[in-house]
This record gives C-alpha cells, sequence and structure tokens, in this order.
C-alpha cells in the first residue's frame, strides 16, 4: 500500500446523530441539570414583580353643553387615540408623576437619581395598551413593590387627565386673547372711521340729523351687503388657507375630516387606518421581515402617497376657492363703485365723501359687532365642565401572592428546553472538534486499513483469568482475522505498533499471544521497546535478562528466551542489566537481523512489541526488520492524523501494514460496531462455565490449528 486514499465523503444518516448524543449523553445530562438548576435557582431567588393598571376612556374635546345650536362637533380623526397613547409615554406626562411621586429618590435608594435615569426606568416598566375599536387605553406598571406599581398607574392616569383639560384651556385662552386684540384693533377703526364722517359733516355741512342721512338707493345697499360677505369669505378662506400651511403633514390628517366631506378621501383616510392599526398588532407577533408585515408596509405606503396627492389637491382647491373668492369680491367693488358712479351722477357730487364715509363706518361697525359677539361666546365656552378623559378602573395594589413574575412554572420548563438544546449543541460542537477515530469507516476512510479486531473497554489478561467471554472471542477474532490477511505461506511474525503511548499495544499483543498459544502455536513475543517495556509485566516473567543483553553481544538467543505459565507461549524481555540508551543504537544491527531470522524459524509465530512509532525510530526500525505490522488504536483518544502519520511512518520504512485493531471501543454505544457487539454478547450470555476456566482450560483438538506446516 503506497498510499492512503481517502473514500468519498458519506451523507449523515439519522443514526449518526443519535450516536452522538448517545456518545455524549453524560455532556448532554450535566448540560441540562446545570442550566435547569441555574434558572431555578434563579428564579426562586429572583425578586417578585407586581402589576398594576388603570383603565381611561379617552375621547376628542368636546364641551359638556352646547351653548348654540347645531354647532358642529369634533369629527372622527383615526389618529386621535394613537397620538394619545404616545402622548401617555412622552416626557410631558412622565416628568410630572416622577416628581410628583419622587421616584428619583425613593429609586435611587437615597440618592437623587438624574431625570433622564428615572425616566428610563419608568418607560422600561410601563406598559400601555389599546383595547381595539373602543376608545378605552390600560396603563399598566411593573414594580418590585405592589403600591409604587398602583401609585404610578393612577398618577400617570391623573396627570393625563390634568394635561388634557389644562391644554384646551390654554388653547382657548389664546384664542381668547387673540379675538380681544381683534377687537380692540376693530374699536380704533370703527372710531377712526366715525371721526371721518363727522369731520366730513362739518366740512361739507351735511344736515344731520342724528343717522337719518343714508344714500335711499336700495340696490346700493344690497351689492354693499354682498361686497361685505364676499369680505367676509375672503377673510375666512385667506385664514384658512394660512393655517392649512402652516399643518404639518400628520396634523392635516388629523384635520382632515374637518376639511372636506370627499367620500373618497375619507374611505383612504380608513383604509390607511385601518392598515397601520394591522400592522401594529402583526408587529407584536411577527418579526419585521416577514412577508405579511412587508405587504402591510407596502400597502400602507401606497395608501400614505394617495392620501397624500388627495392632502394636496386640497390644499389646491383651498387656494383656487380663495383666488375665486378674492376674484369675486373685486369683482363686486368694481359693480359697486359703477353703481355708485352713476348714483352720483343722479345725485349732488357734494356730499358723495360724506357717503362713502358713512357706509365705511356702517361695515366697521358690523365687524365690530361680529368679532364681540364671538369673543363673548369664547369667554362663556372656557368655563364650560368638560370630559376628555374620564378613569374608568383606578389601579389597586396587588396581594402578595398575586406577582406576575418569576414565573417558576414558565421559566423552569423554558429552561430544561434551553438546557437540552444548549447540551446538544455542545454534544455536536465536541464531536465535531474530536478528530479521533470513532467508526470502522473512519479506519477504512482516513487510513485505508482493514479492521482486525474491536476489543470491548475494561478487558483483562488472559494470562490472569480474569478476562470475559465477550473479549476472549474478540482476541479470537483479531487472530483469525490476521491469519486470512498475512500472504498465504509467509510465517506470522508481525510488529505491534501504535501512534501514541496508552493505546494497548503491549496488552494487546499479551492477551494475542495467549491466543495464539491456545490453539497449539508455538508463540514468543519479543519486548523491544526497550526505554518503557511492558509485557514482562502482563506475562509475569523477569526482567533481568532481555533483548538489550543479547544485543549487546553478552546473551545468546536461547538464554534470554522466557517460559510462561502456558508451555506454548515463551517471552524476550527487553532490558536486562545493559543500559538502553547504550544499546539502542543496535536495533539496526545484524545481531537485530539475525534474531528476527533465527526465532522466525523456531516459533510459529513471534509478536513484537515496540515504542510508540511517532515518538521515537525503534518502532519503524523494528517493523521493516520484521516486514508485516499491525497497528494499534484506542478507540477516541488520539487526532486520527496520528493514526495516519503513523501509517505513513511504517510504509516509508518498507514495512507492510496488515490492519489495524481497535481498543477501548463502547460497543453498544457506537452502532458501526454493532455486529461485534451483538455476537459478543450472544456468548457473553449462552456460555456458562466460569472466566478463569477459560484462561486456564487447555485446547481442545477441534480448538487447535496444525501451523507447523505452514511456517
Amino acid at each position: 500500500m503506497d498510499s492512503i486514499q481517502a473514500s468519498p465523503e458519506t451523507r449523515l444518516h439519522f443514526l449518526d446523530y443519535w450516536r452522538v448524543i448517545r456518545n455524549r449523553k453524560v455532556i448532554i445530562l450535566l448540560v441540562f441539570l446545570l442550566v435547569v438548576l441555574t434558572v431555578f435557582t434563579v428564579t426562586l431567588f429572583q425578586p417578585k414583580m407586581y402589576m398594576a393598571s388603570a383603565r381611561i376612556k379617552v375621547e376628542q374635546e368636546r364641551p359638556t353643553v352646547q351653548i348654540t345650536e347645531g354647532r358642529d362637533l369634533p369629527s372622527y380623526d383615526p389618529y386621535f387615540l394613537q397620538t394619545q397613547y404616545e402622548i401617555i409615554q412622552s416626557q410631558k406626562i412622565l416628568y410630572p408623576v416622577i416628581e410628583r411621586l419622587n421616584l428619583q429618590e425613593l429609586w435611587g435608594g437615597g440618592i437623587k437619581l438624574p431625570m433622564d435615569i428615572a425616566l428610563k426606568r419608568l418607560k422600561s416598566q410601563l406598559a400601555v395598551r389599546r383595547y381595539r375599536d373602543t376608545s378605552l387605553i390600560e396603563i399598566t406598571m411593573y414594580d418590585h413593590d405592589g403600591g409604587l406599581a398602583a401609585a404610578i398607574a393612577n398618577t400617570t392616569a391623573d396627570v393625563f387627565e390634568h394635561d388634557r383639560l389644562e391644554v384646551k384651556k390654554q388653547q382657548t385662552q389664546r384664542g381668547i386673547d387673540k379675538l380681544r386684540d381683534d377687537v380692540d384693533e376693530q374699536t380704533r377703526r370703527v372710531a377712526k372711521a366715525q371721526e371721518e364722517v363727522e369731520r366730513l359733516r362739518k366740512v361739507l355741512e351735511v344736515p344731520v340729523i342724528g343717522k337719518e342721512v343714508k344714500l335711499s338707493d336700495l340696490t346700493l345697499e344690497q351689492m354693499q351687503n354682498k361686497l361685505t360677505e364676499a369680505r367676509a369669505d375672503v377673510r375666512g378662506l385667506e385664514a384658512k388657507v394660512t393655517e392649512v400651511k402652516k399643518l404639518t403633514p400628520q396634523q392635516l390628517r388629523g384635520a382632515l375630516s374637518t376639511l372636506t366631506n370627499d367620500p373618497t378621501v375619507q374611505s383612504l383616510l380608513k383604509d390607511l387606518t385601518d392598515t397601520e392599526t394591522r400592522l401594529e398588532t402583526i408587529k407584536q407577533d411577527l418579526g419585521p421581515e416577514h412577508p405579511t408585515v412587508l405587504a402591510l408596509i407596502a400597502t400602507r405606503d401606497k395608501l400614505q402617497d394617495q392620501l397624500n396627492d388627495s392632502l394636496e389637491g386640497i390644499k389646491s382647491g383651498f387656494e383656487v376657492e380663495y383666488k375665486v373668492a378674492k376674484a369675486r369680491a373685486d369683482e363686486l367693488q368694481k359693480d359697486l363703485d359703477a353703481a355708485k358712479a352713476a348714483s352720483y351722477v343722479l345725485e349732488s357730487e357734494k356730499y358723495l365723501p360724506f357717503r362713502n364715509a358713512e357706509r365705511e363706518e356702517d361695515l366697521e361697525t358690523k365687524l365690530e359687532e361680529a368679532l364681540k359677539a364671538r369673543l363673548q361666546q369664547a369667554v362663556v365656552e372656557i368655563d364650560l365642565p368638560r370630559s376628555p378623559v374620564e378613569v374608568l378602573d383606578r389601579a389597586e395594589p396587588p396581594l402578595p401572592q398575586m406577582y406576575v413574575s418569576p414565573r417558576m412554572w414558565v421559566n423552569v420548563p423554558m429552561g430544561a428546553a434551553a438546557g437540552l438544546l444548549l447540551g446538544v449543541a455542545l454534544a455536536f460542537f465536541i464531536e465535531f472538534l474530536d478528530t479521533s477515530i470513532k467508526r470502522i469507516e473512519d479506519v477504512e476512510k482516513y487510513l485505508g486499513l482493514p479492521i482486525l479486531g474491536v476489543i470491548g473497554p475494561q478487558a483483562g489478561l488472559l494470562s490472569r483469568g480474569d478476562i470475559s467471554m465477550a473479549h476472549l472471542e474478540a482476541y479470537r477474532m483479531l487472530r483469525t482475522n490476521i491469519e486470512f490477511a498475512k500472504p498465504e505461506g509467509k510465517a506470522t511474525s508481525l510488529c505491534v505498533v501504535s501512534a501514541g503511548a496508552g493505546e494497548g499495544k503491549s496488552f494487546t499483543i499479551a492477551n494475542l499471544a495467549y491466543v495464539y498459544a491456545q490453539h497449539g502455536a508455538r508463540v514468543l513475543v519479543v519486548d523491544s521497546d526497550l526505554r518503557r517495556p511492558r509485557v514482562h509485566e502482563h506475562l509475569g516473567v523477569s526482567n533481568t535478562i532481555g533483548l538489550a543483553d543479547y544485543l549487546a553481544g553478552k546473551k545468546q538467543v536461547q538464554e534470554i528466551i522466557q517460559p510462561t505459565s502456558n508451555p506454548k507461549l515463551s517471552v524476550i524481555a527487553a532490558c536486562g542489566g545493559s543500559s538502553a540508551r547504550e544499546v539502542l543504537p543496535l536495533l539496526t544491527s545484524r545481531r537485530m537481523a539475525e534474531l528476527i531470522e533465527q526465532v522466525g524459524r523456531q516459533f510459529d509465530v513471534v509478536l513484537y512489541d515496540t515504542p510508540p512509532i511517532l515518538g521515537v525510530s525503534d518502532a519503524a526500525i523494528v517493523a521493516r526488520e520484521v516486514g508485516m505490522s499491525i497497528l494499534v488504536i484506542q478507540h477516541r483518544r488520539y487526532p486520527r492524523n496520528m493514526a495516519r502519520r503513523a501509517v505513513q511512518v511504517v510504509q516509508n520504512a518498507g514495512g507492510k501494514l496488515l490492519g489495524c485493531v481497535v481498543n477501548n471501543v463502547q460497543l453498544g454505544h457506537d452502532e458501526t460496531y454493532y455486529y461485534y457487539h451483538d455476537q459478543l454478547e450472544h456468548y457473553q450470555h449462552t456460555i456458562a462455565r466460569e472466566t478463569k476456566a477459560v484462561a486456564t482450560a487447555k485446547p481442545t483438538a477441534s480448538d487447535e490449528i496444525d501451523l507447523s506446516g505452514k511456517y
């Protein structure tokens, strides 16, 4: 095998995920318990949170008593409740609440908090909710003190109610002040007109008895009346156009119902309101990128554009209407002037200035009377009782046991679910980081080697009789697979290597040698690990003489071979009395090659133990000299790249790897080893005999295999 070809990636099966969960169940369980206990402890000791709610009814401004018949009442405003909803949560309402209840010091623990920090905390604990299709708004406050929560909710409702009344009163008062200024100005104009009339009367010596001297032409009087009405209309339209231009788009939409009765515009306004209401409701359940939310936003924007176009059309209509009214007034003025001119021809021109001044005086006087009447009406309205906000349900302090959080019955199940998910995620993350050999497919895929044997955990030594039937059968299967894997006609001389320390290489050699011996083969185990020898401990022989003595030339081969409790099994220990450091270079000497050749002829099976192949060069040297090798890998211990490197080292040294043995496999947990587990469990539960008897039993004729003819 010159190179290692990795097989194509296979698709993950459900059983692969289940295998990860089963193998990492301890981690999953620990994370699950840790999260559940943490959530339970935090919930148990978390301060209790109480809730108190006040419910108010909010309506548009209107007096409780109408002072004039047929006066227009406020029309439907689709943005009214949404506007009030936002006002309740504004600084204008919440600042007075903080000051009234002294929340800055109360929440600061004796230290007065800055107003902005207190406002942020109040907003975070305050919830305002509108009842759909009603004029009701619920103000809910959450706090660790139930009494304080009720006080804040009630105070917020009271401040909002007072603010609504105060705002309307201030607006009306500003209007009254403006009307008073207009009345004073108009009074001055009337006085000036009267002075002009009196001056002309004296200059022209008009015989006036009281105010009986007037133009008797009824047509002129009617035309003058029409001109007066037209001027009033022009002033009203001018004021309307000026005010409409001052309004923002939002304010213009709010006042739309008072500006036009166009059913199309009203329908657009209603559709836009319904769409915005539905959008606000859906946003509470769906994310901002949800298709339904995006569709509603597109519909809202389209309706908004249509409504804005309609608003611009209305504004343009007002301007056109104002221009038409002004043109009509100008036309009436021209007509009146023409009529007056015609009348003057018939009348004496001597009294013309006086008559003009007298008409001007009448006009200014009528305007003054109209302004005074409106002023008197506004003064009466400001003192009328109003009820724009009504507190329906005041907040009550909750009972001590009526807290809303923490909710143990919600937090613990959610923590359990989160802990389970976190545990599974952590298990898969650890599995992702674990690059060790986990499955048979990993050996075939990354190493390109066949599996010769799979050994379960907690295996014992056959030489001591403390091994189970399952492990015994595993080593018998390893022996059988080695016989099938080696080239036909070659002696069974095997070098057993591993990538790292502690992978069970010496342990595997001891039990494999015992199995071969049980089947009648003459077996020799050579411990060539001169640094950390272990074979003599597993097979119960002395380490006073061994391979180091032979390599140093102090002993011959027959002198270093030691018998064991099994007459078919012999051992050559490692160190003996010579220093390992001195004889290490001799592993490549001619004497080592002669030893391998001699014991190969003398014994049916020779097994060579070596140090970790990636740690020192000894193993590669022995593998090259022996020829055939098997690789021992401990399940889930070292990264698979170490095993891959070990294979490359053996191949580069000129050795041949028959396959690999996987040690310490949890047979019942890994589905890829299910075949071995199933078969070994069958033997384990059906053969009724003591384990120690297996180790000491002599092989029967049917168990023994005559290997003498093969070597």
